[in-house]
């Protein structure tokens, strides 16, 4: 009797063609394999007891300390206040660890580099054995328990940490939707193995969330460039409509553009639109950058694509977002209904 290959099977086979396509000798999304960021710092501890009391009390008056359970650390530079201060809460559980633990979930894929977007302020370790310890004693720590094969664990800057494969599945299943699928996008981009995460998927078979997980592998796509794509591409399946291409090449009359998400079949398009292209430096002039990002629109819609354009505001509202593509969708779709039939007659 064949064996009934798992549900996620299919989702592991298309995610495997994407990066191959994406790892492909003079591709253009070869530069796409990374998520554009360092893993970050984890800030090293000052021993309180043997530092100068005066000069600890002034250098957390001036914020170039921070003080965390027992530890003094010192401060990251230029870093979120999210992401410092979990840096700084797993210092300190390093240095108080009493045996061997293991950084998971969402603290994982932070220490990884993966991109973050509304997180829970919650620092996840994994123990293999219960640690016994109470959570209103620790309201920002959650503590696991399981044995972690050798394949499921890694290290980062000499960090414990379950590996890029675990560390996605764990966020598939236990964090908010777009908290997990911004996630999991980035550590594929990363280097995450689907064959890789389809085992661990197998093996997580049976635990809580794994529904989610499942239908979330099924929209994953390292080809997003940014987390606003990928809540802007959850919006839009959540609204009901098929799963969109990333990247999405229109032929224009300047040459090929690369729209960031779309369906192709029936000539709609989204482009999610961060403020940091619009702030110089390595960008160039603002005025300069609205002037290409213009030209690049009308070059788009010339070519008889319909493109909504959203950004961090319109995030903020899934739903009505869902609602502003699928409008956009179903105009598309009716025009393109009408040209096969003025073709056709």
């Amino acid at each position: 009797m064949a064996q009934t290959e798992p549900l996620h099977a299919p989702a592991v086979r298309r995610l495997t063609r994407i990066l191959e396509t994406m790892n492909a000798p003079g591709s253009r999304l070869r530069s796409m394999l990374s998520a554009d960021r360092d893993p970050p710092l984890v800030p090293p501890s000052v021993d309180a007891r043997l530092a100068d009391p005066e000069l600890m009390t002034r250098g957390l008056a001036a914020g170039r300390y921070t003080a965390v359970r027992r530890s003094l650390l010192s401060a990251p530079p230029d870093s979120e206040a999210y992401e410092a201060w979990i840096l700084g809460q797993v210092r300190a559980l390093v240095e108080s660890a009493r045996g061997p633990l293991c950084f998971s979930h969402s603290t994982a894929a932070l220490l990884h580099g993966a991109w973050s977007y509304a997180t829970p302020r919650l620092v996840h370790v994994t123990h293999p054995a219960n640690p016994h310890v109470r959570r209103r004693a620790e309201p920002d720590v959650r503590r696991h328990h399981t044995r972690l094969s050798g394949r499921d664990r890694s290290t980062v800057a000499g960090i414990h940490v379950t590996s890029k494969e675990r560390t996605l599945v764990d966020c598939l299943r236990t964090l908010q939707p777009a908290a997990a699928l911004v996630a999991a996008d980035s550590l594929f981009r990363l280097g995450a193995v689907p064959a890789e995460v389809g085992r661990v998927m197998t093996a997580s078979w049976g635990k809580r969330g794994m529904v989610q997980a499942r239908r979330l592998l099924e929209v994953c796509d390292p080809r997003s460039a940014s987390p606003g794509e990928t809540v802007a591409r959850l919006a839009a399946i959540d609204a009901g409509l098929p799963r969109p291409e990333c990247q999405m090449v229109v032929s224009t009359r300047s040459g090929d553009r690369f729209v960031d998400l779309g369906w192709p079949e029936v000539g709609a398009g989204v482009e999610f639109d961060g403020e940091v292209k619009y702030s110089g430096g390595e960008f160039g002039l603002p005025a300069d950058v609205l002037r290409r990002q213009q030209e690049r629109h009308e070059d788009i819609v010339a070519a008889g694509v319909d493109l909504l354009r959203v950004g961090w505001a319109e995030l903020s509202d899934p739903q009505q977002l869902g609602f502003d593509v699928r409008e956009v969708y179903e105009a598309a779709l009716r025009r393109s209904s009408r040209e096969i039939r003025r073709r056709a007659a």
